[in-house]
This record gives structure tokens, C-alpha cells and sequence, in this order.
């Protein structure tokens, strides 16, 4: 596939406005106003078979007229009744679940009400049955709220989540996705039953969640889809008006996508949102090869084990950088003491005069790799290029200054294709396919000093889920572009690639530059 083609079908998933289908799955019904508003504006088609009320009986009166205590007391105990009347029709980011909050044609129907700057929704769907209550509302596992500290630790608690959804959901598979800082996605860890194909390690291309499901998804603890073959519901609106389904759970889904489990062999999918810091990290995908339906309090139980499991992540980070910004610091101290003897010209073998020079003790220079398990390295200003190691020739690091001081204006930059930022490179792949570089301004009486580190070319195989080129095909009995048909395993040999840049490897080099930013404006005062 060209790509053209596959531009073409990423800028038509993006122009899908997947918020704005107007149709909803048909697992429950929809009620909706303006927000500020109690009147009913907006109502499914298939509203008169859950609540037992035609639509033009419901259309256009108050929600009060349908649900006479709505919202419930229960709520609204603790505030003032003049802020009772209108509190469920502000603006809210949170949901709100009301168990029963209706008793309908097919039994007592749960309530879910989301407020955005437009709209209210109101989705109803069947309560979950007495006897499944108990399970749904039991505590999250306490081991759940562990804190991994190793990579063991932390492999064994994304296989343990996974595990527990799986027997929460009865799905077939649960998967831990995360994305990956080229927007790709990959299976992190596992749980499914015997005889399904494993998806654990592969990779799953940018494409097949375009941006904006990734903003929706964002916004949303999950998404369920129940049954591929399940005909939508349109949303009826006697005005005319476009409904923002953004924070809707019944949300009919895109034809591309549904399309996209169908050759996946998937039916029921759940997904659950993975947020750490306001971003999307990842998430929770569960298939299954038959039509599965969860209860909406079992869904919120799901969500609520996941945001749990967010508290891992970040506290896992967190404490992985700690580590390592520690362990770094011995390190780091004898690194800047050799070069405080280096710019002096002490036991190293350096003459500030040479316009470049190799350094034949090992102490700086053994320092300055190991620092971030690099095979090359350098110390530029403007007058001077020290080395070290396996570099590029002088003029070669010269020009690739230039480059870096002109356009990379960030102080620390970190790649593992240095060619797809600097074409002059690619005929260096044997010495430099990775470059880490730090850049320190005003360096005692030059302008700026640059520290680089290199990594040779590393060619790697990469486990994909189908072949990534492939990402969408022309249709042409269709005369449309269709998400791609295959997802077995892929593998993908790279070149051009060095071994990426470790989290570890950025921060000690981060630290690095601010220990000898205060070297800098220490040796300032002292002058």
C-alpha cells in the first residue's frame, strides 16, 4: 500500500468525528438536554422499549415527567435544596451511576449520567441481577494496590492485573497495551484461555487507533461493544440539533473499527482506559469470539481494578527513576571531577590549543560512556573536540554540532535513527545510528559546550500483529479504504536503528548537564 493510501485512510478515521455518529448500540436506551436544561431534547428510537413511554409523550418535557424523582434523594441528602434542583446539569467531568434508578419494561434499568459544556446524557441499561451483586461490588484485591520495585515486580503485577480482569469479565483474552513513544502499541502482558494465538510481545501500528479515539478514550474509564452484529439506534432530536456522544457509553462504534475486530475474529470487545498523569498511557483490550455483554456496575468494577493499577505505574516510575538517579550519583561525581582535570589540562593528556584531540587515559573517558553505555563519545566547544572511544572523523562531529546548535533547540535530545533527523548520518550508521547529546550554555568562557554520545547501528527484529505497511487496503468493490485483514505475527528487520535510549540512560544525562550547570555557576561566583 502506497502512502498516500495509508495518509489517506488515517486522515479519513480522523474525519470520522466518531463523537458525533448520532446512533447508539442497542444494550440500552438514551435520553439527553441541553446542559442547564431539564427538558428531554434528544431520546433513542428504541426509548418506548426500556421505560414503556412513547417518544412524543417523553420529547420536549422535563425529565420529571418520566422520573418524578429524579435526581435521587439519596444524592442530594447533603446540599441545599437550591442547589439540589440543577446540580445534575452542570458541567461535570465525573459520571454518575444510579443503580436502579428506574423500573422498566424489561425489569429495573441502572442510570448513567455524564454533563459536558453542551449536553446531559442520560443512559439506561438493565440492572445487574441480585445474585451477581455481591461479586461485582466486592473490594479491589489488595495485591492490586502493591508497589512493583523491580521489573520482576513489576512484570508479575501487569500479569496479575490482566489475570484478574479476565476472571472479573469472563472475556477470553485480556491484554496490557501500552503505547510506545512513536505511538505504536504493544502487548505488555497476557491472559487468555488455551488455544488462542498468544499476542504478547507484538506491536500494533499508530494507525489502528487514530488520534481521535485516543482523545475520546482519554476522556472515558472504558468502551464496551457487546456484539459486532448488533444493528445501531439512532438518536432522534425533533430540532435538528448534532448530539456530542463524546462521554457516551453506548456510543454506536465506527463502521472502520467494527470491521477491524471482524477480521480480528473478535466480537465482544471491552477496552479500559490506562491514564497516568493526564496522558494516555495505554490500555486494557478484553475479546471475545462470541457476543458478551457486562453489566454496567461490573464494567465500573473493572475500570475501578485498572485505576488502581494506574497507581503502579506511576509510583513504579517514579521510584525506577529514583534508583536510578541515585545509583548514578557516585558515577556521575567522578565523572565531573576528570573533567574539571580535563578543562584544566591535568593527567589527561588535553591541550585547550588543539582543535581536536584523542584522550589516551582511560579515566574521563571510560566515565563519560559508561555513563550512558555508550560506544563513542565527545566533548565539542567551539574551539575544541575532544573524543573518545569509537567516533565519527573530526569533521564529521564539527558538522553535526553546527546541525544540533541550529536545530534542535532542546537542551537534551535523545534518538535511536540520528538519519531521521540528520540525513549526513546515514553514512555513519557504523559509529553513530544513535546519538545522545546534552548541550551547556555559557561554559566558563566559551558560549556553549556540547557532550556527545553515539551508539552504532543495531539491526533488530520487530513482532508485529500483521504487517504494519498494510495498515489499511483499498476496497475496491466498495470503493473505500478498509482497516487491514491480518494480524499474524509480523517480524520486521530494522536498520538504520541503534539500541534505543533507555529512561535511565535520559536522566542521568539530564542530571549530568545540571551538576555541571552548577559547576559553571559556581566557578561564575568564584570569579
Amino acid at each position: 500500500m502506497s502512502e498516500l493510501s495509508l495518509q489517506g485512510f488515517l486522515t479519513e478515521c480522523e474525519r470520522e468525528q466518531l463523537h458525533r455518529v448520532q446512533s447508539i448500540q442497542p444494550q440500552g436506551c438514551l435520553l439527553g438536554g441541553r446542559t442547564g436544561s431539564p427538558i428531554v431534547r434528544f431520546a433513542s428510537a428504541n426509548l418506548e422499549d426500556w421505560v414503556g413511554r412513547p417518544l412524543k409523550v417523553v420529547l420536549g418535557q422535563p425529565i420529571a415527567a418520566l422520573m418524578p424523582d429524579f435526581p435521587p434523594t439519596t444524592e442530594i441528602a447533603d446540599l441545599a435544596e437550591a442547589e439540589a434542583a440543577d446540580a445534575w446539569m452542570r458541567p461535570s467531568a465525573d459520571k454518575r451511576l444510579y443503580p436502579e434508578l428506574f423500573q422498566g419494561v424489561k425489569g429495573a434499568l441502572d442510570g448513567l449520567l455524564s454533563c459536558d459544556e453542551s449536553h446531559w446524557l442520560l443512559e439506561l441499561e438493565a440492572s445487574l441481577p441480585a445474585s451477581q451483586r455481591h461479586e461485582a461490588y466486592r473490594p479491589v484485591s489488595h495485591r492490586l494496590y502493591r508497589m512493583p520495585y523491580s521489573e520482576h515486580d513489576w512484570a508479575t503485577h501487569c500479569q496479575y492485573l490482566a489475570d484478574e480482569l479476565r476472571a472479573a469479565s469472563g472475556f477470553e483474552r485480556v491484554m496490557v497495551y501500552r503505547f510506545r513513544e512513536d505511538g505504536c502499541g504493544e502487548v505488555i502482558s497476557e491472559s487468555l484461555v488455551e488455544g488462542l494465538p498468544p499476542y504478547l510481545g507484538l506491536r500494533y501500528p499508530a494507525s489502528d487507533i487514530p488520534r481521535i479515539a485516543r482523545d475520546i478514550y482519554l476522556l472515558n474509564s472504558h468502551r464496551q461493544i457487546p456484539d459486532i452484529d448488533a444493528l445501531p439506534v439512532p438518536i432522534l432530536d425533533p430540532d435538528g440539533d448534532s448530539l456530542d456522544l463524546t462521554l457516551s457509553d453506548l456510543r454506536a462504534v465506527s463502521p472502520v473499527h467494527l470491521e477491524y475486530l471482524a477480521n480480528m475474529g473478535v466480537t465482544a470487545s471491552l477496552s479500559f482506559s490506562v491514564r497516568v498523569a493526564g496522558e494516555l498511557w495505554g490500555l486494557v483490550a478484553c475479546h471475545h469470539r462470541v457476543p458478551r455483554h457486562l453489566p454496567l456496575p461490573v464494567r465500573e468494577r473493572c475500570a475501578e481494578m485498572v485505576q488502581v493499577f494506574t497507581l503502579a505505574i506511576a509510583g513504579y516510575q517514579s521510584t525506577r527513576r529514583m534508583v536510578e538517579l541515585n545509583e548514578s550519583d557516585q558515577e556521575i561525581t567522578a565523572l565531573l571531577e576528570a573533567l574539571r582535570q580535563a578543562d584544566s589540562g591535568q593527567d589527561v593528556g588535553v591541550d585547550p590549543g588543539l582543535t581536536s584531540s584523542r584522550i589516551a587515559g582511560p579515566t574521563l573517558g571510560e566515565a563519560l560512556m559508561s555513563l550512558v553505555d555508550a560506544t563513542g563519545a565527545a566533548l565539542v566547544d567551539a574551539r575544541t573536540i575532544v573524543t573518545f572511544g569509537q567516533t565519527p572523523d573530526i569533521a564529521a562531529i564539527r558538522a553535526m554540532a553546527n546541525w544540533f546548535n541550529e536545530a534542535i533547540r532542546e537542551p537534551i535530545f535523545a534518538t535511536d535513527q540520528l538519519s531521521a533527523h540528520y540525513p549526513e548520518a546515514a553514512s555513519l550508521s557504523g559509529l553513530a545510528s544513535g546519538l545522545l547529546a546534552v548541550r551547556v550554555e555559557n561554559f566558563r568562557d566559551q558560549a556553549e559546550r556540547c557532550f556527545f554520545w553515539w551508539r552504532p547501528e543495531q539491526p533488530r527484529a520487530v513482532h508485529w500483529a500483521g504487517d504494519p505497511r498494510k495498515s489499511a487496503l483499498f476496497d475496491a468493490q466498495r470503493q473505500r479504504l478498509s482497516p487491514r485483514s491480518s494480524f499474524e505475527r509480523w517480524i520486521e528487520t530494522t536498520s538504520g536503528h541503534s539500541e534505543p535510549w533507555a529512561t535511565s540512560a535520559r536522566l542521568r544525562a539530564q542530571k549530568f548537564r545540571g551538576l555541571v550547570l552548577r559547576d559553571v555557576n559556581a566557578d561564575i561566583l568564584r570569579r
